[in-house]
């Protein structure tokens, strides 16, 4: 049972960055991992508040999540947050970088957010 004072977050993200994951989110939220774009739209039937992935997210399916969430009559006006780790593991260009930050935001993301810069 969802506890009335947290928000509930839908967070999609590989199994292997739920640690950073919960890092960065501690405790304030209620939160539900999924792994692939099919749990994804599952897990939004049970009422979420906002939804958060990774650029990684299912292979990189995270624009067709967005594309999911924003079409939907029930959904659509959801915060939907995009991250990406630019830390340690991954060396971006800043073309890519730009790249992914333009495609979420025509895609309706609410805000593109790179996670690893919040871990100190």
């Amino acid at each position: 049972m969802s506890h009335p004072l947290k928000k509930k977050l839908l967070i999609a993200v590989r199994e292997e960055d739920m640690p950073l994951a919960r890092t960065v989110l501690g405790t304030e939220f209620e939160v539900v991992f999924c792994h692939t774009v099919e749990a994804a739209k599952h897990m939004l039937e049970d009422g979420m508040d906002v939804v958060v992935s990774g650029v990684h997210f299912d292979s990189g399916a995270v624009f067709e999540l967005l594309q999911y969430v924003r079409s939907s009559p029930t959904h659509g006006k959801l915060p939907f947050f995009v991250l990406l780790d630019t830390s340690k593991r991954y060396s971006y260009s800043p073309a890519i970088v730009h790249g992914l930050k333009t495609a979420a935001r025509a895609l309706g993301a609410t805000e593109f957010t790179d996670l690893g810069a919040l871990v100190g």
